[in-house]
């Protein structure tokens, strides 16, 4: 890799002010005092992005830290994380680094070699305390996304290209062209390093760079890049007026169970056809991070299943799985599912508290509570009295043979042949949770109590309790001072209680 320098300003090029504006200006976004981490390559607009965010820092409140990510694609790569170390600490600007292994199956390098660069920064940003990370993206390399999408036959989505601020990523230039950059580097005598791989022709990103786009703006409009730029951004004005629209109709018409989705069929196909893609690329995006991954074949295979009868299943793109069912409390609806069968699970409550069931991606949440609505069999609750409780329960997977004696039921039957009996989904069936205490089986949640929970309130005054009420939750915190059984998926800073117990 060669060192890149420019020594002349390109005539009618902006300068440092109007860098400074595009990034901090009354129009922009940009982020409050605090940590702000900043990707660098070592690349001219990398290097171009940190020199301005280090200009802007000290009147921002801004504590930059540097990241670099070493993908180890080319034998000279030690050399860029040198020569960013010491370029952050001539900034006297702290400085992180590491080196990832790329080479994920089913993905092109570039696509693997950027979801490991950002697992990587989003490692980086939480050791910074960075809510916030800088990348370098610019006008250019969104003509370039937008050019690539186009012609792979994307959707208005795919229109919108890369946004300003997604998540935690902050792209301050997408406004600024690539040479506009280089330019200011040379003005300040600043050098950067150079990517010879950018000149290889092989992949679809640099023909376009350097074969098409320079066609086009010789030949079609000379300001093409900024046309699409434009594009982009109307595009984006739409598809926020989209999202919207798709967030309150999946609140309304889609529930999370674990990691499924479910969207109500009726709904969904009762929606013209615009709208149908709409939401199913949404609800995609809300299991997967992106719908980006999912081709408008694979939109019409989904929608053309939503139609059928249940019992077709569909492989879809990043390990997801259609399938319509006709969900048991909700009516019939299309699953979409981002996970494996799960494995066999056993876990234990030695008191009221909450337990995670990292198998199915739930909680089991255990609460003392005066007495419950009403004696219900089915449904993501149960009510146990709580006198009764013989501890620790024990939580888990159903068992071979195991049996079980419902709500109402005559007799006891293998728990297998009362799910099938009361036509539970198949997808439900292997995560069904078993609740038992030292005396039996209490619960097959979400299905049925128990029939000794009627056992222990023949007496309307059982209904004042105390109850220990039982509930499945999908994601939430519980209230703070909760018992905690099994660490799980939170957030810093929230109170956790005892350590797990597994049996």
């Amino acid at each position: 890799m060669s060192t890149g320098k420019r020594k002349e300003r390109i005539p009618g090029q902006p300068g440092e002010a109007e860098f400074l504006a595009a990034i901090a200006g009354p129009e922009a976004w940009a982020p409050g005092p605090g940590p702000l981490l900043a990707a660098v390559s070592g690349g001219g607009d990398s290097v171009a992005l940190l020199r301005l965010l280090a200009r802007l820092a000290p009147e921002r409140g801004w504590r930059l830290v540097v990241a670099h990510v070493d993908h180890g694609l080319r034998p000279d790569s030690a050399q860029d994380a040198l020569f960013v170390a010491e370029l952050a600490a001539g900034l006297g600007l702290p400085c992180l680094a590491r080196r990832v292994e790329v080479g994920k199956a089913g993905l092109s390098p570039e696509e693997a070699a950027r979801l490991a660069r950002r697992e990587a920064l989003t490692v980086m940003a939480r050791e910074a305390g960075a809510g916030v990370v800088a990348l370098a993206h610019n006008a250019d390399d969104q003509a370039e996304t937008l050019l690539m999408r186009l012609f792979a036959g994307t959707g208005p989505t795919g229109l919108a290209g890369m946004r300003a601020l997604e998540g935690p990523w902050w792209r301050p230039l997408l406004g600024v062209r690539r040479a506009a950059l280089r330019d200011y580097l040379g003005v300040l005598g600043q050098p950067w390093r150079e990517d010879p791989t950018n000149a290889e022709l092989g992949p679809a990103r640099n023909r376009l760079r350097s074969l098409v786009l320079p066609l086009v703006e010789q030949r079609v409009n000379p300001r093409a890049v900024q046309a699409l730029g434009r594009l982009a951004a109307l595009a984006a004005q739409e598809e926020e007026h989209w999202r919207a629209w798709g967030e309150k109709a999946l609140r309304r018409h889609a529930w999370r169970e674990g990691p499924s989705l479910c969207l109500e069929t009726a709904y969904l196909n009762a929606q013209d056809a615009a709208a149908r893609r709409r939401l199913l690329r949404q609800a995609v995006g809300i299991l997967t991070g992106t719908s980006q991954h999912l081709l408008a074949t694979h939109v019409e295979q989904v929608l053309e299943l939503a139609l059928g009868r249940p019992g077709r299943r569909l492989s879809l793109p990043a390990g997801l799985a259609a399938w319509r069912e006709s969900a048991f409390f909700r009516g019939d609806c299309l699953r979409l599912d981002a996970s494996e069968p799960p494995e066999d699970f056993r876990a234990r409550l030695d008191g009221p508290g909450w337990v995670w069931l990292p198998a199915l991606r739930l909680w089991l949440a255990a609460e003392v509570r005066p007495g419950p609505p009403a004696l219900k069999a089915r449904g993501p609750a149960a009510w146990l009295p709580l006198a009764e409780v013989a501890w620790p329960l024990i939580i888990r997977h159903p068992a071979p043979g195991m049996r079980f004696k419902a709500l109402g039921a005559p007799g006891a039957k293998r728990l297998s042949r009362f799910l099938l009996d009361i036509k539970a989904p198949a997808w439900w069936r292997r995560r069904t949770v078993v609740v038992s205490d030292r005396r039996g089986p209490w619960w097959a949640g979400p299905w049925s109590v128990a029939e000794r929970v009627r056992d222990q309130n023949r007496l309307p005054a059982g209904l004042a309790g105390p109850w220990l009420a039982l509930r499945l939750v999908d994601r939430a915190n519980p209230r703070l001072y909760t018992h905690i059984f099994k660490n799980g998926p939170f957030p810093p800073g929230t109170v956790r209680l005892p350590a797990a117990q597994h049996v």
